[in-house]
Formats: structure tokens, C-alpha cells, sequence
């Protein structure tokens, strides 16, 4: 398998309940995961991410690649504004996964919200590989994925995490440090990343 040469490709919501699962694996110990929902089960971690992707999956910006084995939602400049929006429609659906009626939930995702960049821009929200595919190099296809289009357009792309060796991951595909800050309350570090504005290519004469 040569992930270069592998396309990802558009999910639908028939898609919707086996990514989950897999991302539900993927994000098991990730800190801006665990830190909201500390007590959650797979179970309702995959519940949890069923509700976050469905939204991705009809709007059309949910790609996946190798069958189920990985998977990035990438939101384009317009829909990237409206992820405050976007993110707080979920929360009804999420409360009963987080325990204490999504306080602890509201409060990290309204700060993480406050740090979204003015400056419009593709969005990574979210990318996972399933644990058995790993090292394999079918994340950094599909983020490589989302670059390209962001490119095309002359757009920067950013994204949050808070896990630390992600950090020299998407610094490798061109992100920047431009914030890092702990979250209130004992929350995790997340480090904001964005790439450099790139004008778009001019197409051949």
C-alpha cells in the first residue's frame, strides 16, 4: 500500500457509524477528548463521535481513506465560520455522554471556541487513523488532503491539539506553533497551528 497514491474519498452518513468506531479507538487517551469526558466507555466515545461527524458527513466535508481505516473532517473557509455554530447544535445530543450535564464540556469546547483564528482559513477539526493502520502514513495523506485544496484557494489551514507529538507531525506539512495555552482548570496544553498564507497557483496559459 502506497498511501501517496491513495485518494481519500468523500463519506456519506451510510459511512458514518463505522468511522465513528474508529475514530472512537483512535482518540481513546487524546487529551482534548478525555479532559470533557473523563469517565466515557468506547461505547460512548463512538456514540460521541457518531454525533460530531454526522454534520461533517452531509455537508460533504468528511473524507476517508482505505476503507475505514482513516479519516479527516476538513471544513472550508465559510463552513469554518459558522463552527461555533456548528459544534454547539451537537451539544444536546452530547451532555448525557460527558457526565455532570456537559459543564465541564461546555466550558473547555467555549474557550477552545474563543482561540478560533479571525482570519479565514480551511479548519482540520478532526483526523484519526485507526490503531491497527498506523505509522502506515495515511494520516499525513489526508492531511495533505485538506493542504492541497487550502493551497488551490490561497487560503491558510489551521487546527488545535493536545496531544504533543502531534506538534512536529503537522510542523513536517507546514503548520506553525502560534499559540499554546493550558486550558482553565487544569485543562491540557493545545497547541493552535496554522500554515502561511500561500497565493493560489495561476492557471496555465
Amino acid at each position: 500500500m502506497d498511501p501517496g497514491r491513495m485518494v481519500p474519498e468523500q463519506a456519506s452518513e451510510a459511512h458514518v457509524a463505522d468511522l465513528a468506531v474508529m475514530f472512537a479507538a483512535a482518540f481513546r487517551d487524546d487529551a482534548m477528548i478525555r479532559w470533557p469526558m473523563p469517565d466515557a466507555t468506547p461505547a460512548m466515545l463512538a456514540e460521541f463521535f457518531g454525533v460530531l461527524l454526522t454534520p461533517y458527513a452531509r455537508s460533504g466535508v468528511l473524507w476517508k481513506i482505505h476503507g475505514y481505516d482513516g479519516a479527516a473532517a476538513w471544513l472550508p473557509p465559510a463552513m469554518a465560520g459558522r463552527f461555533c455554530e456548528i459544534e454547539q447544535s451537537t451539544r444536546a445530543a452530547i451532555n448525557p455522554l460527558t457526565g455532570g450535564g456537559g459543564a465541564r464540556y461546555a466550558a473547555f469546547w467555549d474557550w477552545l471556541n474563543a482561540h478560533l483564528p479571525d482570519e479565514p482559513g480551511w479548519f482540520l477539526d478532526l483526523v484519526a487513523v485507526a490503531p491497527s493502520a498506523q505509522g502506515r502514513g495515511l494520516g499525513r495523506r489526508l492531511v495533505a488532503h485538506g493542504l492541497e485544496r487550502a493551497q488551490a484557494d490561497g487560503y491558510p489551514a489551521f487546527l488545535e491539539t493536545g496531544t504533543p507529538g502531534n506538534v512536529p507531525f503537522y510542523q513536517s506539512l507546514g503548520f506553525q506553533i502560534v499559540g499554546q495555552q493550558q486550558a482553565p482548570d487544569g485543562g491540557p496544553v493545545i497547541w493552535f497551528m496554522q500554515t502561511p498564507r500561500i497565493a493560489p497557483a495561476l492557471p496555465a496559459e
